[in-house]
């Protein structure tokens, strides 16, 4: 999510850290901001339940070379 001027400081490459793993969304179920303040887009006031955050890419190894065999 984008932010002007204010971000959370329990957002972490979009991953809210008060609620574990969840995607972060300002006012969600367990945010800091739940019920303290309004939105400008009335679908961020309704209530929310978090959403899971995907898991970071795991970088892939390239696959061992296959071992040679001996002929005896």
């Amino acid at each position: 999510m984008s932010s002007g001027a204010w971000s959370c400081p329990h957002d972490l490459d979009g991953v809210c850290q008060r609620v574990q793993g969840a995607v972060c969304e300002p006012g969600m179920r367990g945010c800091v901001l739940e019920g303290k303040v309004r939105f400008a887009r009335e679908e961020m006031n309704r209530p929310r339940k978090p959403v899971k955050a995907a898991a970071p890419a795991a970088e892939k190894k390239p696959a061992p070379p296959p071992k040679r065999r001996l002929p005896f």
